[in-house]
């Protein structure tokens, strides 16, 4: 299977982030380098700028420095447990339209996300797995794309 993953992991990695949120990030990098999935992200994308960021910002920080090390060097650079994609495809019109900023409240930046569906356009599965409730909300009854929360994520796959 392969899915995408937005800033959650990023976030759970930061100095910041709670005991539970490192740990839970440190069991997914192991899970996902012993599985037979892998996540999909677009070379050139919010993910990939987040992780940069945070790999220079907090290199001083065990959880942020070795973990991310180890998630580069073991999934992001192994086309087994990565891939990544160089253009993102064309999005559907409807999933475009879905994306669009509404123009009455809730104003939800909805369209910031893009890169996610068009990452997760390139895929069978086309799972987004999220900690955004916004989003998930957003997509609700649309039957293009799967957002997760990571809890059901998590639990769904016994990580």
């Amino acid at each position: 299977m392969e899915f995408v993953i937005n800033e959650w992991f990023l976030e759970w990695h930061k100095p910041d982030a709670t005991p539970e949120e490192q740990q839970k990030a440190r069991t997914f990098t192991k899970w996902l380098i012993n599985s037979e999935h892998r996540i999909v992200m677009l070379r050139d994308s919010d993910f990939t700028r987040k992780l940069n960021q945070i790999r220079r910002d907090f290199n001083f920080h065990y959880m942020s420095n070795l973990e991310l090390k180890l998630f580069f060097s073991q999934v992001i650079i192994n086309p087994a447990r990565c891939r990544i994609i160089d253009e993102p495809p064309v999005l559907p019109d409807e999933t475009i339209a879905i994306l669009k900023r509404p123009s009455e409240p809730p104003l939800h930046n909805i369209e910031s996300d893009i890169y996610l569906f068009e990452a997760a356009e390139a895929t069978i599965e086309k799972i987004i797995v999220t900690t955004d409730t916004k989003l998930i909300d957003h997509f609700e009854g649309q039957k293009l794309f799967k957002l997760w929360n990571t809890e059901d994520f998590f639990l769904q796959l016994e990580i």
